[in-house]
């Protein structure tokens, strides 16, 4: 024991370890290349279910044989969805017929990559099922302990808050709720953390007060309460902290918190080395060695005055992290934690708890949520966003140390280099000299983004939108992905917080459904549409913004080619001709060889990029028109395996004879063109 306390007081084994610990990462993360074991033709997958959700007609499955699996399934009917509801459980081993499918990566720069989150998942492929068969009802005792709690819930009235704070599940919870939890930069209060584990602590050492082996029997219930929750790494700090804290007090080792928060993260590290990848982790620890760090300064300060210190302090610390993974911060969430860490953790929580063992709680409980949802709302609307765009790790790291040395030294010319590099890092884009150019893969629509240097104009084309179909009540979901959202993370990456030129080519829903959500959070100064008639969407769209006629560009050669006005919406495109230094762009919206045929007679100019007409159909991109303009490359923006078979076959051989190379979205995603003097570059997000 001696050796063991003189080992871990040493700082030169704190170096050691942390040495070790990264080549540890380095090795079984990055160098080891992990891949499915499964066949390519694989058709049928006996396995056991890990996790499921049903979210309208979706059922979403993570499920384990030789491997984890993501399956999802979409349900057929209203009685079929019922049976489901009462048929899964946890644990429960099925068998599911359909085909492996892979997962695709980001299409758009800097949003989610959903590949690589199933792959630190330890997840490696996706399976497509259309046919479930329950096979068995033997069920191990936690999959059966986790089914007791959800049917628990159930019972509760499938209680979405409830079911985030007991077993931190947030699927149930209302999107646009939860998006404004998000944006209130609060969603941390309803993941499973230390302030959970306190209360659930403090309330198990109430219960068992006078047994003799209360500490081994809390422990017991706290990690078999981890299991149950899925392994939150949240979580696992809490529990873990909390037990180095407890065996370092037994043991008179005499460690510093600091130490022990350390020796937590190594620990976590060892048993799975993916969690170096969880934002959960990063922001866990931290907000902890912030609090631990500064712990000196704030307990000097009268209560009142800690609260705001403690806000303001994780405040700063988690900052780097904010901006690192979502572009922006929410400046006012630091007024949000000092009302709601208190409601949350005094009320809401320990409510939840008494009304998950005592039922009679639970119309006070609905009360407290309903209290939560309106300060959440007022909050939304005083929310002051501001878009710093995206940040390296190196970036990151300097923020941390100038952060660190602020309050080790308390000088207050550090506070200035850090704010001071902070504001160098918000205009960032006073370095970038060069014109950007993206045609963003929205699917089955059009999105280009034209970008000047230092980002002094931006002009954007259309910008894509999905056609939804009108569903039955049971196929309605909560969470439904809008890829809205990962163009606005796009859009806020490049520190773009105005568009100056919106131009929607025409009003199909494919070329400006996205509109609407995008003015939200991105200002457009000005907006043109197409001549014809004004659909009910671009009337929503300038009613919210200003319609302009003609547009004065600062820093492009922007052309409308004006042409005849003609009975279908495709044909009365916007069609746009951009000049940046030698090279030419023309977007031609949807429009028809038809409307072709009047350019070919009205101009005569080469052209470097054509975006090609109506994603790609056959009744576009003549021959004739080729020919004449004779584009060198030709840009095709449509999804993967569409209804419609764009780009047509007619299409590509057509620019194929002429010798024209095909930039198209399905095979490339997001197309970026970084444009200066002497030369331009094409960058494919899918490589």
């Amino acid at each position: 024991m001696k050796i063991l306390k003189i080992t871990l007081q040493s700082n030169i084994f704190f170096v050691f370890i942390f040495i070790s610990v990264f080549f540890y990462c380095l090795f079984f993360t990055r160098i080891i290349k992990y891949e499915t074991n499964m066949e390519n033709d694989t058709k049928e997958i006996i396995a056991k279910i890990l996790s499921y959700t049903i979210d309208g007609d979706k059922l979403s499955l993570i499920l384990k044989n030789k491997e984890k699996i993501k399956a999802t399934y979409y349900i057929q009917s209203k009685e079929e969805k019922n049976y489901l509801e009462n048929s899964l459980k946890i644990g429960l081993t099925i068998k599911i017929l359909g085909s492996k499918s892979d997962i695709v990566d980001s299409t758009i720069p800097n949003t989610f990559n959903y590949k690589k989150y199933l792959y630190n998942q330890k997840i490696y492929f996706s399976f497509n099922v259309t046919k479930i068969e329950l096979l068995n009802e033997k069920i191990e005792f936690l999959a059966n302990l986790k089914n007791l709690i959800n049917n628990r819930i159930k019972k509760l009235g499938n209680n979405s808050y409830l079911k985030a704070f007991i077993i931190g599940d947030k699927t149930l919870i209302d999107n646009e709720q939860y998006e404004s939890i998000t944006k209130n930069g609060v969603s941390h209060l309803f993941a499973l953390s230390g302030m959970h584990l306190s209360l659930v602590y403090l309330f198990l050492a109430k219960i068992l007060n006078k047994l003799k082996f209360k500490k081994i029997i809390i422990y017991t219930i706290l990690f078999l309460y981890l299991a149950v929750t899925g392994f939150s790494v949240s979580f696992i700090r809490a529990i873990l902290f909390m037990l180095l804290l407890d065996l370092d007090k037994n043991f008179n080792i005499n460690l510093s918190k600091l130490k022990i928060l350390f020796l937590t993260a190594f620990i976590i590290i060892f048993i799975n080395p993916f969690y170096i990848y969880n934002a959960g982790f990063w922001y866990t620890f931290v907000v902890t060695f912030s609090l631990i760090f500064c712990s000196d300064f704030i307990n000097k300060q009268s209560k009142l005055k800690q609260i705001f210190l403690v806000s303001i302090i994780t405040f700063l610390f988690s900052m780097p992290i904010s901006i690192y993974l979502n572009y922006e911060i929410n400046l006012f969430s630091i007024i949000n934690n000092i009302i709601l860490v208190p409601f949350i953790s005094t009320l809401v929580f320990p409510l939840a708890l008494l009304t998950f063992v005592f039922p009679i709680c639970l119309s006070l409980f609905n009360m407290m949520i309903t209290i939560l949802e309106t300060l959440n709302n007022i909050f939304k609307g005083f929310a002051l966003n501001l878009i710093v765009g995206k940040i390296n790790l190196i970036e990151v790291i300097i923020l941390y140390f100038t952060l660190i040395l602020s309050f080790k030294t308390r000088l207050k010319k550090l506070f200035i280099i850090y704010f001071g590099f902070l504001t160098i890092l918000y205009n960032k884009n006073i370095f970038n000299l060069n014109y950007n150019v993206y045609f963003i893969d929205v699917g089955q629509g059009d999105s280009a983004l034209f970008i000047a240097p230092q980002n002094k104009e931006v002009i954007m084309i259309d910008t894509g939108g999905s056609i939804s179909y009108r569903k039955e009540e049971y196929q309605i979901r909560n969470k439904e992905f809008k890829l809205s959202d990962n163009i606005i993370m796009f859009l806020k990456s490049m520190r773009i917080r105005k568009i100056d030129l919106l131009i929607i080519t025409h009003g199909d829903k494919d070329h400006l459904g996205y509109a609407i959500d995008l003015g939200k959070e991105i200002k457009f100064k000005n907006v043109m549409i197409n001549q014809g008639k004004i659909n009910k969407l671009e009337s929503d769209l300038l009613r919210q913004n200003k319609q302009v006629k003609n547009y004065k560009t600062k820093k492009f050669d922007l052309n409308f080619l004006s042409l005849n006005l003609y009975d279908n919406e495709n044909d009365n495109s916007i069609i746009t001709k951009i000049k940046i230094y030698n090279n030419t762009f023309l977007l031609m919206g949807d429009a028809s060889s038809k409307v072709e045929d009047e350019i070919i007679k009205k101009y005569n100019f080469k052209i470097t990029f054509l975006k090609i007409g109506h994603h790609g159909s056959k009744t576009s991109s003549s021959l004739a028109f080729l020919k004449k303009f004779k584009p060198k490359y030709a840009i095709i923006s449509a999804g993967r395996n569409n209804r419609y078979n764009h780009p047509s076959i007619e299409t590509i051989n057509a620019l194929n004879k002429l010798n024209i190379d095909i930039l198209n979205t399905i095979d490339r995603g997001t197309i970026k063109i970084i444009i200066n003097k002497k030369r331009y570059n094409i960058i494919s997000s899918i490589s």
